[in-house]
């Protein structure tokens, strides 16, 4: 089954593909201890948005494991944000060391380039009030609702 991609905007390298895809997120920097199984909510070509229990410093090299795909892959945290007012959740950016269809989308979006070998699939959760509106980018960035 295959999630609906969203147009990318211009400044996007690849389109975003809302994808909630189980794998396991670990540190690989000796001087940050982290492990944490959990999902994603957003990804690309060059990396995902998954959400943790805890920040992660920007810059700190993580493992991706347990994808559908069969694949491991490393990354590096580019950013972390906290969903909701209780910081009870945190959106994890992560940018993949090396670009690629690791989360085994099929059909991948045209500007994806090859198809993966591996198909998997990708459930679409249920919206709630209280999670990131991840669509909701403006060329100067993130949107905040509520914010002025």
């Amino acid at each position: 089954m295959a999630s609906t991609p969203k147009a990318a905007p211009q400044n996007r390298r690849s389109t975003r593909v809302k994808a909630q895809i189980p794998l396991c997120v670990s540190s690989v920097d000796p001087s940050v201890t982290f492990s944490e199984h959990c999902h994603t909510l957003v990804v690309n070509l060059q990396g995902c948005g998954v959400r943790l229990s805890q920040p992660l410093g920007s810059g700190v090299a993580v493992l991706l494991d347990e994808l559908p795909s069969g694949q491991t892959a490393t990354a590096h945290v580019a950013n972390a944000v906290p969903l909701g007012a209780n910081k009870k959740y945190w959106l994890v950016g992560l940018a993949l060391d090396e670009p690629g269809n690791v989360w085994g989308i099929h059909p991948a979006p045209a500007d994806w380039g090859q198809e993966p070998v591996v198909a998997a699939a990708v459930v679409t959760p249920q919206k709630s009030q209280q999670e990131w509106a991840y669509e909701r980018f403006s060329a100067k960035g993130e949107f905040h609702g509520g914010k002025k």
